[in-house]
């Protein structure tokens, strides 16, 4: 059959991630919102405990701003930018694994983001795993990334 490469699957994970996070900026809305929530005409309204939350998510939207600058530096390591391949910072599997584990620990919070959030968290799971087995990341000279 084959050996699978698993910074190969870790790297389509965070596309499918880092493209699906971008939905948080359509529709607003905060995920923890049902805690200490009470049930109004217009659906669940948010209680008092969370408000700061709220405001962070719904009314200025810093929470989608920053999984949304984490989900393109995403796609800039794995849809390599010319300046970025075959440097260190592309070829590092650790650094990969932190800025995933903490896109994804942002991502919880959004509504919107909560699947791509889990999705993020596996991909470093996975790359744990290709860092473990001792994988390493290599650019071909056409632009194609390849495993040694």
């Amino acid at each position: 059959m084959g050996k699978l490469i698993w910074h190969q699957w870790g790297r389509l994970l965070a596309l499918t991630s880092a493209v699906s996070s971008f939905w948080a900026y359509l529709y607003r809305k905060f995920f923890w919102d049902m805690i200490g929530g009470t049930l109004g005409p217009a659906g669940l309204i948010p209680g008092g405990n969370t408000q700061p939350l709220v405001n962070l998510v719904v009314v200025v939207p810093l929470l989608q701003t920053f999984t949304l600058v984490l989900g393109l530096s995403a796609l800039a390591l794995e849809l390599p930018l010319p300046i970025v391949v075959n440097t260190p910072v592309h070829r590092s599997i650790m650094l990969r694994i932190l800025l995933y584990f903490l896109t994804g620990f942002i991502g919880i919070m959004v509504y919107q983001t909560v699947d791509c959030a889990i999705y993020f968290i596996i991909t470093s799971g996975v790359y744990a795993v290709a860092l473990s087995k001792g994988e390493t990341i290599i650019a071909i000279s056409e632009g194609r990334i390849g495993v040694v």
